[in-house]
């Protein structure tokens, strides 16, 4: 360092300025280079240049992520690294300014998030590749999504119209307000689509058509006042979807969600800070389910609260970093059914954990993280299903991990992480009877993961290669029931072990250029031997190029690569096969103040995102219950025109 104390600041300023800054991986702002964990960022510029419809177009840009959906939600699912199990995301957290989007009954449904999130109000996404139990606990799996939104801005609102393909209109506004205590930012979204057309041939051998007629409303907020805050997001979503069963042609679908949390930060002493909060998720779901006469209306409801307390801890000039923590969980809910019982009666847990975490600067370049959790989970109103009643159970994970930095520009990282999914209400309390019998025996998944990571980041260039390896074991799955017994239930018991690379790489040239690039390589096998056998595509390719053509005028291009989905050896091969494909956007921004003048508006910004440009064939492997070979994954090419109004 020099001697001049203010040229010192001014280098360490310029120095932050180059890194990119996160808070998902030890719940506090740190650099994403020297942080104990694998994470892309996406940050509100890449947003902008590349476009997208929603959150789900947004993260088909990650590195490693394959988004698909299932005959129950369309777009419902982010498969990390090849893990594709279940048409419920229950092996992805997602995170909102990080605090947890909770799902107890179904166990970790991310439709709404995904579809309905007003993505023009996010500053950034941190999505990290790799566990994250031990400060996240369950479903902290094989993913961590952390939503970060915009605040602190300056007064504004925004107020955007679009409208294109499939008869599809879309109204959002953005706004920000602030003084010297208060700043509330948010956003509100409606959308109106008729939807492409979806046909397919059916788990009875018929030709179906339809279309989503999608109807969505959400919004998000967030406030600060002091040290309090509350972060908020609702949606609603209306469509037409194929059905609990891949049959017929189409059932109308209701799901709402609600997410309220409001937090408290307290500095004790300049060693000493803590923070509280207290987190509210609701959901409720109507939807048609077959029964053997007809398809009857099923209604599912739950409410969860969750208290959470964290306290941070450093010392030694900021080398040793404690965190240390607690939680405890109440969760609620039930699933009715018109003219049967109930498939699951009302349920009611308690959960709780205590975790901790310890980052040491070893010497001024090496850094050692080491972090644990213990949880539990009481069932309050026990009852027998399939013969057996739910009791205590409890469990511990661990994190282990090395970063160096070897200069200023480049490192390693060598991170062991465990992590675990507990059963979700649906698994273990479903009766119905000659269908699917829960089992209140069920305990919890497991995984671990190995990373080994050597990264290289300049102002204008970045570049990283990861080499995972990952093992679940106690995987919960469906199988049959002996005889004389018919339907199903819930098992432990699969593992697989999942092994691959990734190579990700930002650029900016010339100041007009910017790239960004990712390759991933996976395989996968399971206890049976089969590889592949999640079906997830072993080649995942994305690659997006920016020209700023002049100060007003931005053109985008990103390019989707997926190689060919594997197939299931029994299905039906009655649908087109889930071939490799090009899934290629283009989208444009172009600024009319230049024309307009500032008089009118701050910013006036037309936009045109085209999707699919190639008019691919998309589909997705039928991954839930294995009996037709595909799904439809696009209706094929389309364009829609936007115009952004900033006051």
């Amino acid at each position: 360092m020099n001697n001049d104390p203010e040229l010192d600041k001014e280098l360490q300023r310029l120095q932050d300025e180059k890194r990119t800054w996160i808070e998902s991986i030890s719940k506090k702002k740190e650099n994403k280079e020297s942080a104990a964990g694998i994470v892309t960022v996406i940050n509100e510029d890449e947003i902008k240049r590349y476009g997208g419809k929603n959150l789900f177009d947004v993260l088909n840009r990650v590195t490693s992520i394959y988004m698909t959906g299932s005959h129950l939600w369309t777009g419902s699912v982010a498969a990390m690294r090849g893990d594709l199990s279940s048409l419920i995301n229950n092996h992805t957290l997602v995170l909102l300014n990080g605090r947890p989007l909770r799902d107890s009954l179904q166990g970790g449904l991310n439709h709404a998030v995904f579809q309905d999130f007003p993505i023009h109000q996010i500053e950034q996404l941190e999505v990290i590749r790799g566990s994250g139990s031990v400060l996240y606990g369950t479903n902290a799996f094989s993913s961590v999504i952390n939503i970060v939104t915009k605040k602190r801005k300056d007064n504004a609102l925004t107020v955007r119209g679009r409208y294109g393909s499939f008869e599809t209109g879309q109204a959002e506004t953005e706004f920000s307000w602030k003084n010297e205590n208060i700043n509330i930012s948010g956003a509100g979204r409606y959308r109106e689509s008729r939807g492409g057309q979806f046909s397919a041939i059916d788990e009875k051998s018929n030709p179906i058509a339809f279309h989503s007629n999608d109807k969505d409303v959400s919004a998000n907020l967030f406030a600060e006042w002091n040290d309090f805050t509350l972060n908020a997001f609702v949606s609603n979503m209306q469509s037409t979807h194929w059905g609990v069963l891949p049959i017929g042609s189409g059932q109308p679908m209701e799901y709402g969600r609600l997410f309220v949390d409001a937090g408290y930060k307290i500095t004790f002493n300049p060693h000493w800070n803590a923070q509280w909060n207290l987190t509210y998720n609701h959901a409720s779901h109507h939807i048609y389910a077959p029964t053997a006469i007809s398809s009857t209306l099923q209604h599912l409801s739950e409410d969860n609260v969750l208290f959470e307390q964290t306290h941070f801890l450093k010392f030694f000039d900021n080398k040793l970093n404690i965190l240390v923590g607690g939680l405890v969980e109440w969760q609620n809910g039930k699933m009715t059914q018109q003219a049967v019982a109930d498939p699951i009666s009302p349920y009611s847990y308690l959960k709780g954990s205590v975790y901790g975490e310890i980052n040491y600067a070893i010497l001024d370049n090496l850094k050692l993280t080491m972090g644990g959790q213990w949880n539990r989970v009481d069932y309050l109103n026990q009852k027998q299903v399939g013969g057996l009643v739910g009791k205590a159970s409890s469990g511990e994970v661990g994190r282990l991990g090395l970063v160096y930095e070897i200069n200023a520009d480049m490192g390693i990282k060598v991170l062991y992480n465990q992590a675990f999914r507990s059963p979700s209400a649906l698994e273990l309390e479903i009766n119905v009877p000659a269908a699917i019998v829960g089992n209140a025996g069920l305990k919890a998944e497991r995984i671990e993961t190995l990373d080994t990571q050597f990264f290289y980041h300049t102002t204008d260039y970045d570049a990283a290669l990861t080499l995972f390896r990952t093992r679940q074991s106690n995987l919960v799955s469906r199988v049959l029931l002996p005889a004389p017994q018919t339907g199903a239930t819930y098992v432990n018991g699969g593992s697989a072990v999942f092994q691959g690379i990734e190579l990700e790489t930002k650029a900016t040239f010339f100041n007009d250029w910017h790239w960004q690039g990712a390759y991933t390589f996976q395989t996968n096998r399971n206890e049976a031997g089969q590889n592949n056998a999640t079906l997830v595509p072993n080649h995942i390719a994305k690659l997006g190029l920016s020209y700023d053509i002049t100060p007003d005028l931005q053109l985008s291009v990103f390019d989707t690569v997926f190689s060919k989905a594997k197939k299931y050896p029994t299905a039906m091969q009655v649908n087109p096969p889930a071939n490799g494909y090009h899934n290629i956007t283009l989208n444009a921004n172009y600024r009319l103040e230049s024309l307009l003048g500032q008089n009118f508006a701050k910013h006036v910004t037309l936009t045109m995102y085209a999707d699919n440009l190639l008019n691919e064939k998309i589909y997705y492997p039928e991954f839930n219950r294995k009996r037709l070979n595909t799904i439809q994954g696009s209706a094929g090419r389309s364009v829609f025109g936007e115009v952004a109004i900033e006051f």
